[in-house]
């Protein structure tokens, strides 16, 4: 089979498309080749050719040569899976709205941060890479600027989320890798979102004959969050997608600090809408505002 060469207006189109980077490892700055997946050099299409580093070329080629490597899969079918992926990530990226975001993790103390990880993801919580710096590399002026500069190279658009405290260096007992804290999906969607105000609604359903409650909160119509509030004897416990969590009753004044919860639940998800109601679970009967029934204020002992 005869060796086809790549046209200079396809090589350029593909490497735009990588971001000139290698969708394995996604590095950029490196060598770089166009790689038939197939293996049939004379079938150069868009659809054949995938950008990798000259690393991951010779990986692919020589896998016997690369003990570090043998945990990766390079076969045709799991590179044009690395080229699909990669291709859609960077395609997203340059979005008005895209939905992907870079979430920064420090780690250290707040005294003394020794590193940061920058980690793009999906708004579902899926990671697509990650970059590391760390006091070897630079100062903490250095990251930042270095951050800033990767985000950037994909697209203006995409929201950087800082993680609010520092973490403590955990290793994945597998392979060694640090442990990495992403947004989790319901927290990126509205992150992502820039409409949020506009289109998100609570729905705050209150149970007339037993001290629970309940929380929905939608986006464009998609349902994103959901919690429960019940009293258990002298606890009231909440519970959503991070788990279970509980505080003790206070006295005489049960109502009010449901109320207050309910209050701050709305406003850090920041919502648009917000709609109270009770009695028919179908057809409910709208309140003007989270008024809960005598029976909050009543020890009942949990089941």
């Amino acid at each position: 089979m005869k060796r086809v060469a790549v046209p200079a207006k396809m090589a350029r189109k593909l490497y735009e498309l990588n971001a000139n980077s290698c969708c394995v490892c996604k590095r950029t700055g490196v060598g770089l080749n166009l790689h038939h997946i197939d293996g049939d050099s004379s079938n150069t299409t868009e659809e054949n050719l995938a950008v990798i580093c000259v690393k991951d070329h010779d990986a692919h080629h020589r896998p016997n040569k690369y003990t570090a490597l043998n945990h990766m899969d390079l076969s045709a079918e799991r590179l044009h899976a690395y080229k699909t992926e990669w291709e859609e990530f960077v395609r997203e990226c340059k979005k008005n709205e895209p939905q992907v975001l870079a979430t920064i993790n420090a780690f250290g103390t707040y005294e003394n941060i020794v590193g940061i990880k920058v980690v793009f993801q999906w708004s579902d919580g899926r990671i697509v890479f990650e970059r590391v710096y760390q006091q070897l590399d630079g100062d903490i002026d250095y990251w930042t600027d270095k951050a800033i500069e990767e985000v950037m190279r994909f697209g203006k658009n995409i929201k950087i989320v800082l993680i609010d405290e520092p973490l403590k260096i955990d290793y994945c007992p597998n392979d060694r890798n640090s442990f990495t804290r992403v947004l989790d999906p319901p927290g990126a969607r509205k992150i992502v979102a820039n409409d949020w105000r506009k289109k998100s609604v609570a729905s705050v359903y209150i149970n007339p004959i037993q001290p629970s409650l309940a929380i929905v909160i939608f986006y464009n119509e998609e349902e994103i969050m959901k919690m429960g509030i019940h009293r258990c004897g002298n606890k009231i416990k909440y519970m959503d997608y991070k788990g279970t969590k509980s505080a003790r009753v206070r006295k005489f004044c049960v109502r009010k600090q449901v109320q207050t919860y309910v209050e701050q639940i709305l406003k850090k998800w920041e919502v648009g809408h917000v709609f109270y109601g009770t009695g028919n679970v179908d057809a409910p009967t709208l309140l003007e505002y989270c008024e809960l029934p005598l029976c909050w204020e009543k020890y009942k002992k949990c089941r």
